[in-house]
């Protein structure tokens, strides 16, 4: 019985740490307009490339972000949050429109992996 009861939490735990590994945080992926521009991202640990997206106010975008390594997400604070994320196994489609120009960060959200540099920039016209 002592064995069991022990199992129980231990399992528990090894459940919610594999969930908080999956890259995609419970968020969906945004949706992609019909005709958006595709700007594709490669993520890997730990960089993007592009770092530099450029793109023009108002402008329907699908970033395809592509990560064969491990899971990695694209954020941007204030303009939709989590766009798109991947659990390292392939490519994923989310949608963006930015209405005012300027200059926005983007990232990973992923414990550790901003910090490590994986970040970039969207230069609105």
């Amino acid at each position: 019985m002592r064995r069991f009861a022990l199992f129980v939490p231990v399992a528990a735990l090894a459940l919610v740490a594999a969930g908080c590994m999956d890259g995609h945080h419970d968020e969906a992926n945004q949706p992609v307009e019909d005709g958006a521009r595709r700007i594709p991202v490669a993520a890997t640990s730990f960089e993007f490339d592009p770092d530099e997206i450029t793109l023009d106010a108002g402008e329907d975008v699908a970033i395809v972000l592509t990560s064969d390594d491990i899971s990695h997400d694209f954020v941007i604070d204030g303009q939709g949050g989590h766009i798109v994320g991947t659990d390292g196994s392939g490519t994923e489609r989310g949608g963006l429109t930015i209405d005012k120009p300027g200059e926005y960060a983007f990232y990973c959200s992923l414990p550790g992996h901003r910090d490590g540099g994986m970040e970039g920039t969207v230069v609105v016209e």
